[in-house]
């Protein structure tokens, strides 16, 4: 959509209430001085447009079918409101005096002509936003009614009433005389209004450039078609139409109404001066038709050009949302560009990160599986030199009883040997146990971070049946019922997930309540891509703060209920992380322990070698 270049934006409406605020704030002046001036202003240009319409009356000296003062005391009330009532009640006192007329019927007939546009005026400040440069149909269509036809109807009225208990028109030509008063009202408001209203609004022309050029053109095409049509006696009465139409579509409200004026005033001095389309005929009946052809084409240029000024206006509003818009996307997008540069640093530092925990990871498993391998042959030599410093001990307490020493002397060498020797190789021979067997749980967790998983799907139904055949004595001791409810099928290792199975089980067993019947509950669901599993135990339970330590490597929680190395949960977060699921644990200590575990859904993974370290 490309708005004319030539064509300058188009003002936003200006209310009633824009223009009161404005006259308020720029009031430098005297209240008094000010409405005074008002006051002299509006009643010299009713005064002498009156003079104006009376030299278009007929018969009756004081009726004329054009009467511009309604205009003028619409535009005085609407814009300065009191300030110009007094104006205005003036000058149409004053110009119905020097028709002659008894001054109380000057005074009523200025009292209807004040009333009826003071009225129009109130309904048209009622109503919300109404716009005084008549730029949308719903304010030409108010002056319509409130101004040409509601006020009018007082003026008309009362002004006839007036003449006819003044005797100066007869109560049989009530109607007739009605009628012309009230299509000369209506002409004053539909003519001199929009004119005086839109120059008020705006009073710079704003053309530039070839709009400009036009808008000379256009006048002085009107200027000629007017001396050719109302000037002389062609009977073209329509020709000045287009000129009315060019004004609407090209500049807008005010200069269709200053087009309108022109053609108005072009058409009255042509009725003057018997000349034009409306020369024939008695002249009341010629401002008759003059006023009714000016009110058809002032309504519908008026709402033409209004409902053009509204279109230019959604225009422009539209490609100023356009350009908003437009603008806002680039901002977007540039703040998207950005995040984006930002993620995928961020992306590309945590790639990294990932990289060298990996290899931190790998690092420190070939770490331990190296110390744990070479701590293996020292351990073997000195559990072996220990049982042969045993042997040798024998030995020697053998030969001793041999020898010829003295009784004391073999009970106090028997002494040390027991309370010494002996005491000290069992405490070397119980920590290499111990340090053997967690050079071995080392191992075997080193094994489960290095080892390649073989995926295929899992009868998890069928693995934990075996794992419970395993532990059958176990349980047997315990005394524990094992509940297992319908599990899913799964995607993992068969060797590795029995481990983890088999290792959640045995914890739970272990830790039971001693002198309370021991219940487990095995049970899982499929969730979307995962399989979410549980072991539920009423055992001893796992103290708050100790939580968070559960599966770190030997943490052991209860070593009084069974031995370890605490190894076991360590191994199966290890083991169900590389499967890409989780492992977790809730508890309450003295009721029980929850194990959770979640892993690869049959459906949600492709089966094969799959190696992943956690």
């Amino acid at each position: 959509m490309q708005a004319d270049a030539n064509r300058p934006s188009v003002a936003p409406p200006r209310t009633l209430a824009a223009h009161n605020g404005a006259v308020v704030r720029g009031n430098s002046a005297p209240r008094f001085s000010r409405a005074l001036a008002i006051s002299l202003i509006f009643a010299l240009l009713y005064f002498g447009s009156a003079r104006l319409g009376f030299m278009l009356a007929s018969e009756t000296k004081q009726v004329t079918a054009v009467w511009p003062p309604t205009g003028i005391a619409i535009v005085g009330l609407l814009l300065f409101r009191r300030a110009a009532l007094p104006g205005i009640l003036l000058g149409a006192f004053t110009v119905n005096l020097v028709m002659e007329e008894h001054w109380s019927t000057a005074a009523g007939i200025a009292l209807g002509n004040t009333a009826g546009p003071w009225l129009a005026a109130v309904l048209l400040t009622r109503i919300d936003g109404f716009d005084i440069t008549l730029s949308r149909v719903r304010d030409v269509f108010a002056l319509v009614v409130f101004g040409a036809m509601g006020g009018m109807l007082i003026t008309a009225t009362n002004g006839v009433c007036q003449l006819a208990l003044a005797g100066i028109v007869p109560w049989s030509a009530f109607l007739s005389v009605w009628s012309v008063w009230w299509v000369g009202d209506a002409m004053g408001v539909l003519v001199v209004a929009p004119f005086m209203l839109g120059w008020f609004a705006q009073p710079n022309v704003g053309w530039r450039g070839v709009r400009l050029l036009e808008y000379v053109l256009m006048f002085a095409a009107l200027c000629t078609m007017n001396s050719l049509l109302f000037f002389n006696t062609l009977q073209l009465t329509y020709a000045v139409v287009p000129f009315a139409v060019w004004a609407a579509l090209r500049f807008g409200p005010r200069d269709t109404a200053t087009v309108l004026l022109v053609i108005a005033s072009a058409a009255v001095w042509g009725v003057l001066h018997e000349r034009g389309p409306f020369s024939l005929g008695p002249q009341e009946l010629q401002l008759t038709f003059l006023a009714l052809f000016l009110g058809v084409m002032s309504i519908t240029a008026l709402v033409l050009s209004a409902a053009e000024a509204q279109r230019e206006r959604a225009e422009h509003a539209l490609l100023d949302a356009q350009a908003e818009l437009e603008s806002r996307v680039e901002a977007r997008t540039l703040e998207l560009a950005t995040a984006n540069g930002t993620l995928q640093r961020a992306n590309a530092e945590l790639a990294r990160q990932g990289q060298l925990i990996h290899a931190k990871n790998e690092e420190v498993e070939a770490f331990v599986y190296v110390v744990s391998h070479d701590l293996r042959a020292p351990l073997v030599n000195l559990r072996g030199f220990s049982e042969e410093l045993r042997g040798s001990c024998r030995d020697l307490r053998e030969r001793l009883r041999r020898s010829e020493l003295s009784p004391t002397t073999m009970s106090d060498v028997d002494q040390i040997m027991k309370e010494g020797v002996d005491e000290s190789l069992r405490y070397i021979t119980a920590s290499s146990g111990k340090l053997q067997r967690l050079i071995d749980a080392l191992l075997v967790l080193s094994r489960t971070g290095r080892e390649e998983y073989n995926l295929e799907p899992l009868d998890v139904q069928l693995l934990v049946r075996s794992s419970l055949d395993v532990l059958r004595q176990t349980i047997e001791r315990s005394g524990a019922k094992i509940v297992v409810s319908e599990l899913p099928e799964a995607l993992g290792d068969m060797t590795a997930i029995g481990q983890v199975f088999g290792n959640l089980i045995g914890n739970a067993l272990n830790y039971l309540q001693p002198g309370r019947p021991g219940r487990i509950e095995i049970g899982g669901e499929a969730e979307r891509e995962m399989c979410h599993f549980w072991i539920k135990d009423n055992g001893v339970g796992i103290d708050t703060a100790a939580q968070s330590r559960v599966f770190q490597v030997f943490q052991r929680f209860h070593p009084e209920l069974a031995s370890g190395e605490g190894m076991g949960l360590a191994i199966v977060k290890r083991v169900v992380e590389r499967h890409g699921g989780k492992a977790w644990a809730e508890s309450q200590a003295g009721v029980g322990t929850t194990f959770h575990v979640t892993l690869p859904s049959v459906h949600g993974r492709r089966t094969g070698s799959w190696r992943k370290t956690a």
